[in-house]
């Protein structure tokens, strides 16, 4: 099993790549990210997460580009391929084939997009009761961890336990704190033993990175939001309602940055059986209005 160590620096590996899918990301490029030599991290990304260094960044970008068709139907596939980092529409219109079984062309942009051993297509309706509402959020510092499987109650009450009790060592003050949940990964494309799930704790400004977590800072953002106060099946409902219903009535396109949940109770408070957030996309800067 790889080391805690290693695990965080793929990680900061993977959170590179997403944060710019389309610049290109080389093994040697990727490998300085790890602090690695190039050998050592293509054995050490595969063995972390169980994928090629090249395939995961295949897999950003086609998520990336699946992401924008999906929230902005009316932009060109040669746009949303050029900008998601493939060499062309025909280099996408290939990839975008060869793991969905069509081309994108043949995509209404509004189904459920998946695999062909996926699940069908069908159309997002709006959660029960949910509104979605424009909401400024950050800035804001959090301590997180990298929490796998993904979705799993005892994974997240573990992965948590150990990001505070870390806290707690260090004397920070973390019961008052933001809870914000954040998807790197899109649930629809990315098989269920790859999905992760960033769990981070609201912590001041002089809290470093050099305890057994990740740091994240998220500047100031616009983000669509909606409530929801149930179980897991709610959240998804508000995604699909945001993705597939909202966006694309929408002038906006989502921002660079993961799905999150705000957490409505603080630190303190949290309890995994009982999921009451805001569903939140932030927004592109100059994009919108």
């Amino acid at each position: 099993m790889p080391s805690e160590l290693w695990t965080r620096h793929v990680n900061r590996v993977m959170d590179h790549v997403r944060d710019d899918p389309a610049v290109p990301h080389t093994v040697e490029s990727l490998a300085s990210v790890a602090l690695a030599s190039p050998f050592h991290f293509h054995r050490l990304f595969r063995a972390v997460t169980g994928e090629t260094v090249g395939s995961f960044v295949r897999r950003a970008r086609l998520e990336r580009a699946a992401y924008l068709m999906k929230a902005s139907p009316s932009r060109t596939l040669t746009s949303i391929a050029l900008e998601t980092g493939f060499a062309s529409s025909q280099e996408f219109s290939r990839t975008f084939r060869r793991v969905y079984g069509m081309a994108p062309s043949r995509w209404d942009r509004r189904s459920r997009l998946a695999s062909p051993a996926g699940r069908g297509a069908h159309r997002a309706s709006p959660p029960s009761s949910a509104v979605a509402r424009l909401v400024d959020r950050g800035p804001i510092r959090l301590a997180f961890v990298r929490v796998h499987p993904a979705f799993h109650i005892p994974a997240l009450e573990a992965g948590f336990a150990g990001l505070v009790e870390s806290l707690e060592r260090r004397g920070v003050a973390w019961r008052a704190g933001q809870v914000v949940g954040m998807s790197w990964d899109n649930y629809e494309t990315t098989p269920m033993d790859r999905l992760h799930y960033d769990l981070g704790v609201e912590v001041p400004a002089e809290v470093g990175d050099d305890g057994p977590y990740g740091i994240r800072t998220l500047d100031a953002f616009t983000a669509v939001e909606v409530e929801c106060d149930g179980p897991l099946q709610t959240i998804a409902e508000a995604w699909d309602y945001l993705y597939e219903t909202w966006f694309p009535a929408s002038k906006y396109e989502p921002a660079d940055l993961p799905a999150m949940k705000w957490f409505a109770r603080p630190a303190g408070e949290i309890d995994f059986a009982d999921w009451k957030v805001a569903c939140s996309i932030a927004l592109r800067r100059g994009r919108a209005g």
